[in-house]
């Protein structure tokens, strides 16, 4: 349901078991996703906010643990 034209993302959150990076690329490819990966929850929304148009939408998902990094 993820469009494959949107820029997106991937990283982890800090909890242990948070799934790696490269793993949740790697099955996002899988139905046509690409981005690029990051070390930490805040580095990928820092990356986001300077690559995004003033008329784009940041859309931040996956889970509880990587909303509540951003707050």
């Amino acid at each position: 349901l993820l469009p494959s034209d949107a820029v997106y993302y991937f990283t982890r959150a800090d909890i242990p078991r948070a799934m790696n990076e490269k793993e949740l690329a790697q099955k996002a490819a899988e139905f046509g996703l690409r981005g690029d990966m990051y070390n930490s929850v805040i580095e990928a929304f820092s990356s986001a906010r300077l690559k995004a148009g003033k008329n784009d939408l940041i859309f931040v998902g996956g889970s509880t643990f990587v909303v509540a990094e951003i707050l």
